[in-house]
């Protein structure tokens, strides 16, 4: 159990911190088109698909990788953890499928693809942490770690909010200073539930419960 609680905290690190690099063969030239709206194409265009592909120095493919294993030592012990499993092919897929849409689309579907995945693969995410952290918590907790569990979700809601209003700022704004300045919060939210965890699991295997 205490492998695979490593294993899953490591993932959720990865996923937290975001560090990415232009790399790779430069996007075809992207037009705007007139009945889409010239506001929302600029920001599609220059926030989410720049010009080129912008792969992650900390790998989120390498964060989901963590989570599907630790994920494999919890099973045992709670079965929901599934729903986190079966949601971490569906990220990968999105995570690569959002780096190489310019190359296949063009205008209109470009677009709607774009944005759609973009948010849709930070419901994926949040739901995968989600049906995770649940699991490993059911697993961990007893009657003299509830306030830390409680302690443990207020972190969680909080990054998971922050990783929302991250998406909005990468789709508005760009990934600017903003962007990584309100990074912290998002990387402070998820130190301080992953330590929460840390003092329920510490707790649980020193046989206390």
């Amino acid at each position: 159990m205490k492998k695979g609680i490593i294993f899953i905290a490591i993932g959720i690190i990865l996923l937290a911190v975001d560090l990415r690099v232009p790399m790779g063969e430069a996007y075809p030239p992207i037009e705007i088109i007139e009945d889409l709206g010239e506001l929302i194409q600029n920001k599609i265009i220059n926030n989410l698909i720049g010009k080129r592909p912008m792969i992650d120095l900390i790998s989120d493919v390498l964060g989901f990788a963590f989570l599907f294993i630790g994920s494999l030592f919890i099973i045992k012990y709670d079965k929901k953890i599934i729903l986190g499993i079966l949601m971490i092919p569906i990220a990968v897929y999105l995570y690569i499928t959002i780096i190489r849409l310019p190359y296949h689309f063009m205008l209109r579907d470009l677009y709607l693809k774009a944005a759609g995945y973009h948010f849709l693969m930070v419901i994926i995410e949040i739901l995968t942490e989600l049906f995770i952290i649940k699991a490993v918590l059911n697993t961990v907790q007893c009657i003299q770690t509830k306030w830390n569990a409680n302690e443990l979700l207020v972190g969680w809601v909080l990054a998971m909010i922050s990783k929302a209003i991250l998406s909005g700022i990468h789709f508005f704004f760009g990934r600017g200073v903003f962007y990584y300045i309100y990074s912290l919060v998002l990387i402070g939210a998820t130190i301080y539930y992953l330590n929460r965890l840390y003092v329920i699991t510490k707790f649980k295997l020193e046989g206390n419960s």
